[in-house]
């Protein structure tokens, strides 16, 4: 039986927030995120903070059926998040412009998320960091070749808890998104699956998954409501 990994959307606009005082949502979260989200000093930066965390703690507490300001995070050597006696769940947490992912699964997992910005250096990024295939494949796609290519790497570096710099190498190029990734360095356990995410337009995801085997991903959307309402507006697609 294949694994089911659920991505939750989560809207992270100022059009989005609940009415009332705001500040609801970051009494929810722990004194480092509160900090963690002082440091935004950009327009938006510690509003799309607060909410993604918020929310992150709003459906893992009901997953666990606990109330968002109790749970409790633990973390990796590389800062990988883990939720504190919490055996068989595992997340994964992204935000990118206006948007944020969660992923839950029940082995590690990894998603991530980015805007691709009209001023991102794609060729130079591409020609520094990717292996020679993935350059050509960039130079033939551009820019959105290698966004997808960029969020598929990732999010296999979430799942196995290690550097964004070590996993630029991860060879995820491959003609079908359900492919297996294998890290040809040694430098990550693996392997995994990973799918391409639909996202809004100029929006690129990608969510893996640990091992070779077969998973489906369950898309859901969070609407500042309690998790099992939001479940009604949810889809479910296989990832053979």
């Amino acid at each position: 039986m294949s694994a089911e990994v659920e991505v939750w959307r989560i809207p992270l606009s100022a059009e989005a927030e609940p009415e009332g005082d705001p500040s609801v949502l970051e009494d929810l979260l722990d004194d480092n995120e509160r900090s963690r989200a002082r440091m935004g000093k950009l327009p938006g930066m510690r509003r799309r903070f607060v909410r993604a965390h918020a929310a992150a703690r709003i459906i893992l507490g009901a997953r666990l059926g606990q109330p968002p300001d109790t749970v409790r995070f633990t973390r990796g050597r590389w800062g990988k998040p883990a939720v504190e006696g919490a055996r068989g769940l595992h997340f994964s947490l992204s935000h990118s412009g206006e948007l944020a992912l969660l992923a839950l699964a029940p082995r590690p997992v990894g998603v991530d998320v980015e805007l691709a910005r009209a001023d991102l250096d794609f060729t130079r990024l591409a020609r520094r960091f990717f292996p020679e295939a993935e350059r050509g494949s960039v130079a033939r796609g551009g820019r959105d070749t290698f966004v997808r290519l960029w969020t598929r790497k990732e999010a296999c570096v979430k799942a196995a808890g290690g550097r964004l710099t070590q996993g630029m190498g991860l060879p995820v190029a491959h003609t079908t998104p359900e492919a297996v990734v294998r890290d040809p360095a040694g430098d990550f356990e693996g392997p995994w699956r990973v799918a391409d995410l639909a996202l809004p337009d100029g929006y690129a995801g990608a969510v893996a998954l640990f091992g070779g085997h077969p998973f489906s991903v369950s898309s859901r959307m969070w609407y500042d409501m309690p998790p099992e309402e939001s479940d009604a507006m949810s889809a479910t697609r296989g990832v053979k």
